[in-house]
């Protein structure tokens, strides 16, 4: 009888702790997705408040380790030159296109995502005539979603940073948190590639490479960067 009356009070126990556990797993989810749910509805207020939509140029989800994924949004270009009237010139007098992008990487994951962005000082040769080449600047400029209407979605300045940072690196190393967003300016001059340019930052594995085109001029891609999540 004592042996039967002990069992089915660790029965008891037993339920009651599995109950728990599974109350705590359930409330744990709960609560993750409360503020997955929140983090998502705030982003996509903003995003319909500016008509985000209509700036975007590619939209694309990946997935990482784990079936975990992250967004890059890629902007159409803005510029042709650095302002009204006015195009860039380096200290020897050599013209050049310009254009101005910005990437926003969301990450979709309970786990903050590691972005490490290195864009060399090269001078790249991807276009199709013989002279040409193109550069690429970071900006560190905050992004505003209140100047995507504005020319060069509202950068000014562009002359003396283009000017200081000609021969400079770009270094961008940045935690995204769970849900959050990230979004930076990217720069672009082309030498003797007039056209109409379009860009984009794309994930392969945990490689970052950004993709320029100058049309009729061709395109190239440039490693820039690593992503992956934090450890």
């Amino acid at each position: 009888m004592k042996r039967v009356l002990f069992l089915s009070i660790c029965s008891i126990v037993w339920l009651c702790s599995c109950g728990q556990k599974s109350k705590s797993i359930t409330e744990k989810a709960a609560i993750e997705s409360d503020i997955r749910t929140a983090a998502y509805s705030n982003l996509g207020q903003q995003l319909q408040n500016h008509d985000l939509q209509k700036y975007i140029y590619t939209d694309t989800t990946y997935t990482l380790a784990n079936g975990k994924r992250i967004t890059i949004l890629n902007s159409f270009p803005k510029g042709g030159m650095i302002k009204p009237g006015t195009q860039y010139s380096d200290s020897t007098g050599k013209l050049y296109g310009f254009a101005c992008f910005w990437t926003r990487i969301i990450n979709e994951t309970d786990i903050p995502v590691e972005l490490n962005i290195n864009v060399p000082t090269n001078s790249f040769r991807i276009f199709n005539p013989p002279d040409s080449f193109l550069k690429l600047f970071l900006h560190k400029e905050k992004f505003s979603l209140d100047k995507l209407s504005k020319f060069n979605y509202g950068l000014t300045e562009i002359k003396p940073f283009l000017d200081e940072n000609f021969d400079n690196a770009g270094i961008l190393q940045k935690t995204i948190n769970p849900y959050e967003e990230h979004t930076f300016y990217m720069m672009a001059l082309s030498y003797q590639a007039a056209g109409t340019p379009r860009a984009g930052l794309f994930l392969k594995e945990h490689d970052l490479y950004y993709e320029m085109s100058v049309a009729p001029h061709g395109s190239g891609i440039v490693p820039v960067g690593k992503i992956a999540l934090k450890k």
